[in-house]
């Protein structure tokens, strides 16, 4: 039997599945153990059973559905994320979701995201990097991102000063890249990546990348409201 708060025993990286739906889940599922080195652990439909997986083995890689995650407004995820901050949260999301719930979920510190209609070569990427300890997010996602940006209120005048790519850049910076990755992530120099930070920095009027992230973080935060924490995770 596994003790409470450690991994289970497996012959490789051990994940736990999180989807509303029974029929994604075996599909995911069947993605994930052709990888070879994953080993699915638990599945759960909902919170309440994900926190009973968890009271038993604690997984390696969490993926889950966003329409569970955004419970209580992520607060939920957060609180997990808080008690089990080793697990990695892997986020499928519908090419419907809405870009301030996307910014919500990538402030909570989700490692990945990808759509749920994502074929298995890009199921099979994100899992990887983010085995290897980095982000993984759909080039497709700083579009929902930089509308986020665009909607904040015009007070914001230096988010506003930001060019698009430059826009870019700080959600990637934000997400805790390297500026190696995000020159190969946007498929651009390093040199590039580096005058565009410059930038960055100068028209936010910040010192260092990390006060450049903690600015655009509370901004998304202040975009996205926020609810009380649910009694499932704080009565545990």
């Amino acid at each position: 039997m596994v003790k409470k708060g450690q991994n289970a025993n497996t012959k490789g990286v051990s994940v736990v599945i999180c989807d509303r739906q029974p029929l994604f889940r075996l599909g995911l599922r069947l993605a994930i153990e052709q990888m070879g080195n994953l080993c699915i652990v638990g599945e759960a439909e909902d919170f309440g059973e994900l926190l009973d997986i968890f009271d038993r083995v604690v997984p390696q890689i969490l993926v889950m559905d966003m329409t569970v995650a955004r419970s209580e407004s992520f607060q939920l995820l957060r609180h997990l994320k808080v008690r089990f901050p080793s697990v990695k949260v892997v986020l499928t999301v519908p090419k419907s979701v809405n870009p301030i719930e996307l910014a919500g979920a990538i402030q909570v510190g989700v490692a990945a995201c990808l759509f749920r209609d994502s074929p298995p070569n890009l199921v099979r990427m994100a899992l990887q990097s983010v085995m290897s300890g980095k982000p993984w997010i759909q080039r497709e996602f700083a579009e929902h991102i930089i509308q986020v940006l665009n909607s904040l209120p015009i007070s914001d005048e230096p988010i506003r000063s930001l060019t698009e790519k430059e826009r870019q850049v700080l959600i990637l910076l934000a997400k805790g890249m390297t500026n190696k990755e995000i020159a190969k992530y946007l498929g651009v120099s390093l040199q590039t990546v580096k005058t565009h930070v410059s930038r960055i920095l100068q028209k936010l009027r910040v010192r260092s990348r990390a006060e450049a992230a903690r600015y655009t973080l509370a901004l998304l935060r202040s975009s996205f409201d926020g609810e009380r924490t649910a009694t499932l995770i704080r009565h545990r």
